[in-house]
């Protein structure tokens, strides 16, 4: 079930109907409080179980392999017994995500390998590579979200962070928790599990900002996002069928629109996904409970440093936390802080995507962030208390956003390419000679397709402006009413009237 769909909305106003009457009663009654719990999950396996009842089985054998394997691990006085039942919970999770996400690219790249070695040395060679795939197999929504929170709950609990969860419905609802559930932020249980346990019921002082959080995430999905999608699929094509077919009309695709439509591809993909995001949030807030946010004004960011902050921000706490930090971390010598952040990177990339382009992807933006830290330890910046001009000052912050910004798009010419060969040839386009005053292959040029996508993206970059130099995400409910309700008619007319409805989030498919 999609959050941008009308079958949504009429799910949403059932089961919200129903919490808030369960919260009403939770006052004075302590089943009531228990029922909301229920209600959630049952609406949770519902909403989860609309795509494919059959994907339900992963979901639950996930909770029950984690709820089993922290039991054992909160209840086990030997370190030996725990470490046992964390690697259960660990390889079996990461098994389930193997099987259905990763074995058909292995399987896929290691016969090819075999059969070009084979034909090099004369060898009798695999039969078609397709024999071993898993053909039928299709990728569960949002495995790879849910796969990690669960994993960092058993590994919180083996650490000593957190207690196991005894009451199964509860952590059940932790790991299905619907707002979430499919698209993330990747909650931590010692965050999100004592918001669940206790009775909720919505905060009149918070609701507005429920209400502009539902409001951001749809202008920023239906309307920026999925106008976008068109104008980037002029490059990119709406899929790789699409690709294959017309291969040949791929090779005459100009530098410069093909820069143009990745600068678009990265606002839209971002729109895709932090709507969703802002979306999940707002809902949660109606609910009673805060999420984590998952993006933070990442266009703004001055550095590779700060980027990762701001962009996919559970996702990158997690990498960080159970990957970076146990390998060494920064607490080592810089090679091997280095090696930490090529490895994150990479892992960062496959995890997006069974191919080789996502693996380039994360290891491009650790060749970027690696070089940028190896310039900040040879040429510190001055640490100076006098202010530098603002004729010096302000061409910086323009120029390192720029730069920034520029590398981050060359990094998802990859990540939206549909294999290696397309990568390639999309690169090798950017670095020809580029066309500037007229149309190539049937696309506008550069500057009027430039113009097109900054049309559509205009309003949220304004916003996020503010957001980012304020450094608050409802600076506009500290404004005077008129102005919040001028804002808030103008984006709800700009989506009802703009937006494009049913449309797939991206990041669905990773």
């Amino acid at each position: 079930m999609l959050f941008n769909t009308f079958v949504f909305l009429l799910f949403f106003i059932l089961v919200y109907t129903i919490f808030l009457g369960l919260g009403l009663w939770a006052k004075r009654h302590s089943w009531a409080a228990r029922g909301q719990n229920l209600w959630l999950l049952a609406a949770s396996y519902f909403f989860y179980g609309w795509w494919d009842w059959i994907f339900l089985i992963l979901i639950v054998l996930s909770t029950l392999v984690d709820y089993i394997a922290a039991l054992g691990i909160d209840g086990s006085g030997d370190r030996k017994r725990k470490r046992i039942f964390l690697f259960f919970s660990i390889l079996s999770n990461l098994g389930i995500l193997f099987a259905m996400k990763y074995f058909n690219f292995f399987a896929d790249s290691l016969v090819h390998q075999w059969n070009s070695l084979a034909g090099f040395l004369g060898w009798e060679t695999i039969g078609g590579s397709g024999s071993f795939l898993l053909k039928s197999v299709v990728l569960p929504v949002g495995i790879s979200f849910y796969t990690f929170q669960t994993m960092s709950y058993t590994i919180d609990v083996y650490k000593g962070q957190i207690r196991a969860e005894k009451d199964f419905f509860d952590f059940a609802l932790f790991v299905t928790y619907f707002p979430q559930l499919v698209a993330g932020p990747i909650e931590r249980a010692g965050d999100l599990l004592p918001q669940l346990k206790k009775p909720k019921f919505p905060d009149t002082g918070i609701l507005l900002e429920g209400v502009w959080d539902v409001l951001l995430g749809y202008f920023l999905k239906v309307y920026v996002a999925d106008n976008l999608g068109p104008l980037v699929d002029q490059i990119y094509f709406p899929n790789k069928e699409a690709y294959l077919t017309h291969s040949d009309h791929a090779l005459g695709m100009g530098g410069g629109q093909v820069l143009v439509a990745t600068l678009g591809f990265l606002i839209q993909i971002y729109c895709d996904f932090a709507g969703y995001s802002f979306i999940a949030l707002g809902i949660s807030r109606f609910l009673g409970v805060q999420l984590t946010v998952n993006f933070e004004t990442p266009e703004y960011s001055a550095t590779p440093i700060e980027l990762w902050t701001r962009w996919h921000v559970t996702l990158n706490r997690w990498f960080r936390e159970y990957v970076y930090f146990p390998l060494g971390g920064s607490r080592t010598t810089r090679t091997k802080q280095i090696r930490n952040i090529l490895i994150v990177f990479g892992l960062s990339g496959l995890w997006h995507g069974a191919n080789w382009t996502f693996v380039t992807w994360g290891l491009l933006n650790g060749i970027f962030t690696v070089v940028y830290m190896v310039i900040l330890w040879n040429f510190p910046p001055p640490n100076s208390q006098i202010p530098s001009p603002a004729w010096i000052r302000i061409p910086i912050a323009v120029g390192s956003r720029f730069l920034t910004f520029l590398l981050f798009a060359l990094s998802a010419v990859a990540f939206r390419a549909y294999d290696t060969h397309h990568m390639l040839l999309l690169y090798s386009q950017i670095f020809s000679p580029w066309n500037l005053t007229e149309q190539v292959n049937g696309v506008l040029s550069v500057g009027h397709y430039l113009g097109e996508m900054l049309r559509i993206a205009l309003p949220l970059l304004i916003i996020d402006y503010f957001v980012y130099t304020r450094k608050d995400r409802y600076f506009l409910l500290k404004k005077g009413p008129w102005l919040q309700a001028a804002v808030f008619i103008l984006l709800f007319g700009t989506v009802v009237l703009k937006g494009i409805f049913g449309k797939e989030v991206i990041y669905f498919a990773f």
